[in-house]
């Protein structure tokens, strides 16, 4: 039980300790006086605000003597057996409630903080100190734990641990000094005369010294900060970081600052971090570390999934490096125990094949690196493409807008890309050529970078991949290259008898949908499990993409090799779907049944006349139809992977005179 006094002596209240099963418990037994007169009352009842200081007797009886911040009454006392030369003091109850408690009588006084050595310690001392400098103590400085400290280390651990005088007077004095008060007039030690009130940019940086300064592989900065118990990790440059000084700098000091005094402070904040800040990669959505997978839920108190090879939980706290953009939303909570069946309900797919098909880039784009297939959906008109994107990405990076029209540039796409860790492109009717390079070097892991805005030489850059959904009611994989990285599933139209309205489905789906999430995390599990002992008979180009998804068989429940027939049954229809659609690829398989032959040779321009001949006029007309020898060669890069799955090579020799040689195998 600790007494509270007031600065005669006269006691105020007591805060009792309770020692439960369920862990401490510390009540207040506060003196009432009633408000029609007569004899006080004790009450268990909250402290009336504003709540005393602890030790407000010894500040009073000491008033030249330093004073010792504590987070806790027991912390306090220890600390005052250690530091007999200062007053040593609480706020009631701690953390939680600092800034229901009067610090009028820190004015005028050189008060230390001695947090506990954790995260709500952190917060603790931040807040402490603005509330200290804005009732006019004449210095704030704030003691860092020592290395040795463990997880809430105080000053009464510092005493069971046998710290001498000495010892506790060193770290006092090695603790990091603020300057005074934040938008106050300050007293000068002599005389009592006022000096030059401080600018908000040295106030906004003082707040700012509670961040963890950090910088990403581009150089791009960010602050960590601890927000009502958890921390929060955002770029030094965004709107969100720039409202958290500005609030800080409210609550701490009543100030409101300016729009340059703030721009003032990010400039040196991004300045420090870029060189002075350790370096990490920033997450969006998913992360991985020391063979364990992460998912950001995106939600108020910044929780997050850790998937492991023994299963998975939800964190509470953490300090991962996970970033967010203004476009990202909530995560649903998951479900444990369910199967990954229950998402059967929710897409019109036309058949089993194209169900794995959709399971099995969930999962890969869930990993946190690349490569990730691109999963193209095609379906008549009425197939409910759309609305099974929406779904799709509910379960990997909820985003507004869910999905989107595809991007004008190249620009646009790498600021999609930056925003969030899943690209939507809803209704595609063609792919271009830019795109479609784009697309491909997104699927597999590449590198951008244009003019920043605003700029003559500064560069936005983007390095990494994405996962991507696609849709449209043509075949949209032409290209042979995105033919090569992309899975195709398709829907059935839906019949009108079976329609239903969008708000049932969003019922319906809002109770499955945590549901199909544990189960794919249960996947997840199975799959890092698993990942060393898998070897694949052969190697695609997204190698790694099947080598995944062999892992995560037995945690879907499915047999072994479920996913590698399916894939295998729709790399084939796919690069059939290609080749019909490559006109050249078209014309050299045709040339070479009609003269029935197994080896020709010759130059460009002979090939380009021969295959001329045998082609409709209508085809020649069409502008992806070359019209030069350079432009067949350039053709044929493209569809020698095309005519290579049916039995034609195709090489391209130098050696005095530029041929190229078909020959049919067989």
């Amino acid at each position: 039980m600790w007494a509270y006094l007031d600065s005669a002596g006269a006691p105020l209240g007591f805060v009792c300790r309770f020692d439960k099963k369920a862990g401490k418990q510390f009540r207040p037994l506060v003196l009432f006086e009633p408000a029609g007169g007569g004899a006080a009352k004790w009450r268990w009842e909250s402290w009336p605000a504003p709540r005393p200081l602890y030790g407000q007797d010894r500040l009073a009886a000491r008033p030249r003597a330093g004073v010792v911040l504590c987070e806790g009454e027991k912390a306090a006392d220890a600390a005052g057996k250690l530091l007999v030369d200062h007053v040593c003091i609480a706020s009631p109850n701690g953390a939680k409630s600092a800034a229901k408690a009067d610090w009028s009588p820190l004015e005028e006084r050189d008060v230390t903080i001695w947090p506990d050595a954790d995260s709500p310690g952190g917060a603790y001392a931040q807040e402490a100190a603005g509330l200290a400098v804005a009732a006019g103590a004449r210095s704030v400085s704030i003691i860092a734990p020592p290395a040795t400290a463990g997880e809430g280390w105080d000053a009464a651990d510092a005493l069971d641990e046998g710290w001498t005088k000495e010892m506790a007077l060193g770290l006092v004095d090695a603790a990091a000094r603020l300057e005074t008060a934040f938008g106050e007039r300050a007293k000068s030690a002599e005389g009592g005369k006022s000096r030059r009130r401080r600018s908000q940019r040295d106030d906004l940086m003082a707040l700012a010294q509670f961040c963890a300064l950090w910088r990403g592989p581009d150089y791009e900065t960010f602050a960590s900060i601890d927000v009502g118990g958890h921390q929060e990790s955002w770029p030094i440059r965004s709107q969100a970081f720039k409202r958290w000084l500005s609030l800080r700098a409210y609550e701490s000091c009543g100030l409101a600052p300016g729009a340059q005094a703030i721009e003032d402070t990010v400039r040196v904040l991004e300045a420090r971090a870029s060189s002075e800040g350790k370096e990490q990669a920033p997450w969006r959505r998913v992360g991985g570390r020391d063979g364990k997978l992460y998912v950001d839920l995106c939600d108020a108190a910044w929780r997050a999934v850790e998937i492991a090879s023994d299963g998975w939980r939800v964190l509470e706290k953490h300090d991962l490096p996970f970033i967010r953009s203004p476009r990202m939303r909530p995560l649903c909570e998951p479900e444990a125990g369910y199967s990954i069946d229950e998402l059967r309900h929710f897409g019109n797919l036309a058949g089993e094949d194209d169900f794995v098909i959709v399971v099995a880039w969930l999962i890969a784009a869930l990993r946190e690196r690349g490569p990730y297939p691109i999963l193209i959906l095609n379906g008549e008109q009425g197939s409910g493409k759309s609305s099974f994107c929406r779904l799709l990405r509910s379960l990997i990076d909820p985003s507004s807008p869910a999905i989107q029209g595809p991007p004008k540039d190249e620009q646009n796409l790498i600021v999609t890309a930056q925003n969030g860790h899943l690209i939507a492109f809803d209704n595609l009717s063609h792919i271009d050529a830019t795109l479609s390079d784009g697309l491909c070097r997104l699927s597999t892991g590449s590198g951008f970078a244009v003019r920043a805005l605003h700029t003559d030489k500064d560069e936005n850059i983007f390095d990494g991949a994405r996962p991507i959904v696609i849709n449209g009611i043509p075949a949209l994989a032409e290209r042979a290259d995105l033919n090569d990285r992309s899975i195709i599933a398709r829907l059935s139209s839906i019949p009108e008898e079976s329609r239903r309205p969008e708000d049932e489905i969003e019922r319906d789906w809002e109770i499955a949908r945590p549901r199909v999430l544990g189960a794919l995390y249960d996947a997840l599990s199975a799959a890092l499990r698993r990942i060393g002992s898998v070897r694949l008979p052969r190697s695609s180009r997204m190698a790694d993409f099947e080598k995944w998804l062999a892992a995560a068989e037995p945690g879907l429940g499915w047999e072994p090799g479920a996913f590698s027939e399916a894939y295998e049954r729709g790399r084939r229809d796919s690069a059939d779907a290609a080749f019909e659609s490559d006109v050249i690829a078209v014309a050299i398989d045709d040339f070479i049944r009609r003269e029935d032959l197994k080896f020709w040779s010759g130059t460009a321009t002979q090939l380009l006349g021969l295959l001329a001949g045998i082609t409709s006029e209508s085809i020649r007309q069409m502008r992806i139809w070359p019209k030069t020898a350079q432009g067949l060669g350039n053709c044929l890069e493209r569809c020698i992977p095309l005519l290579r799955t049916k039995g034609i090579m195709v090489e391209r020799r130098h050696s005095g005179v530029r041929t190229i040689t078909i020959a049919r195998s067989g």
